[in-house]
């Protein structure tokens, strides 16, 4: 910063400060690109425990059929000789995600299993 003396000192210290501001910007706007990056796992994992802990927002139908077939599936066949907690635990955890990706817009668990039955049954011609 250099002594300003008259007006267009004044002017030009005003154009190094702008040009100063810029680029103090762009550092900044880099950082928080850079900060995004790095915490975006993160992210992802709190998602990620929170489809796991949280019913989702899906039809009641759908969720009651979830319930269901997880209590059959996963107590009674898959994990009929494993401990009482983890019988506790896992049909929660599992429900709880699979009804997260059945409310999912035509990319969840449903549209893939839709996909699945559509290429291993045969279309009738007529």
């Amino acid at each position: 910063m250099n002594k300003i003396e008259n007006y267009s000192d004044l002017l030009v210290e005003k154009k190094r400060l702008e040009s100063l501001l810029i680029i103090q910007k762009e550092i900044v706007q880099n950082d928080i690109l850079m900060l995004r990056k790095e915490i975006q796992p993160t992210i992802d994992l709190l998602q990620f425990m929170s489809k796991l802990t949280t019913k989702g927002k899906s039809n009641g139908f759908i969720t009651a059929g979830v319930d269901i077939i997880g209590d059959f599936l996963l107590k009674n066949i898959l994990l009929a000789k494993s401990g009482w907690l983890v019988r506790l635990v896992i049909p929660f955890l599992v429900k709880n995600y699979s009804n997260h990706e059945l409310a999912k817009d035509g990319t969840g668990l449903l549209a893939k299993l839709v996909s699945v039955i559509t290429r291993v049954i045969p279309q009738k011609s007529h």
